[in-house]
């Protein structure tokens, strides 16, 4: 199982250090579990522009003004990364600030086998985590889980408009069928018409023709179709 791994440090020397520990613990994991491919920054801005790409993340900016680590950890959060965030410990202890439990600290100078820890801690999260759906809008992308996603509406032939359980409604540029391609692993995911995607766990009742989903939405729905939103359902409930 391959790795993304960022390292953010204003200190070049830190910084460098950091990424030959992490090409000797690649060399070491790569016949047992896989690569670990490591992108360095010197400040955030090229950190935060897509940050859900990476499955840990090393954190120590204690030189740079106008920035400080708190404020990178919640452009993280905001983002909706859920991976470890470790902040290295150095001119800075980081542990003397409240952070959420999806973070954690090593003290710098960084040894082999602490780092070790760190990683096969990100490898257990990716294990565990619950796969994300990726939604491309005009201005920026949104990661939801597939039990998030209620039901997505063809407005035109290069927009959909997706409807979240939270009531957000989003409009992605793509069409139905580049869509359906993207979640059609997600077998919850029911593709009945040229124009609609729904997620049978949010289906509340099936009549003839018709579904009622979750939040009063009625849709038309063939009887092929229904029957596998009954036997989803079935299934589903069984887990």
């Amino acid at each position: 199982m391959d790795m993304h791994v960022a390292v953010c440090d204003d200190n070049v020397a830190d910084r460098k250090q950091m990424e030959r520990l992490l090409a000797r613990e690649s060399d070491r994991r790569s016949r047992e579990t896989g690569l670990l491919y490591t992108d360095a920054f010197g400040n955030a801005s090229a950190l935060l522009h897509n940050p859900m790409q990476y499955d840990i993340f090393f954190l120590d900016v204690c030189r740079t003004a106008g920035i400080t680590v708190q404020e990178i950890v919640a452009g993280l959060l905001s983002a909706g990364v859920k991976v470890p965030i470790y902040l290295c410990c150095s001119e800075i202890d980081y542990r003397q600030y409240p952070f959420p439990e999806n973070i954690f600290f090593i003290d710098k100078a960084i040894r082999a086998a602490e780092l070790t820890l760190a990683i096969d801690r990100a490898a257990e999260y990716k294990q565990n985590a619950v796969p994300l759906l990726e939604l491309r809008l005009e201005d920026e992308t949104l990661y939801v889980t597939e039990e998030e996603i209620l039901y997505a509406v063809a407005q035109d032939g290069k927009h959909v408009a997706v409807t979240l359980t939270d009531q957000r409604k989003v409009l992605m540029t793509t069409n139905i069928e580049n869509l359906y391609g993207q979640w059609e692993k997600q077998e919850t995911m029911v593709n009945p018409t040229r124009k609609l995607i729904l997620n049978a766990r949010h289906v509340a009742s099936c009549r003839p023709l018709k579904v009622t989903m979750t939040d009063g939405t009625v849709f038309t729905v063939g009887g092929k179709y229904q029957k596998y939103i009954i036997y989803m359902q079935e299934k589903l409930s069984n887990q």
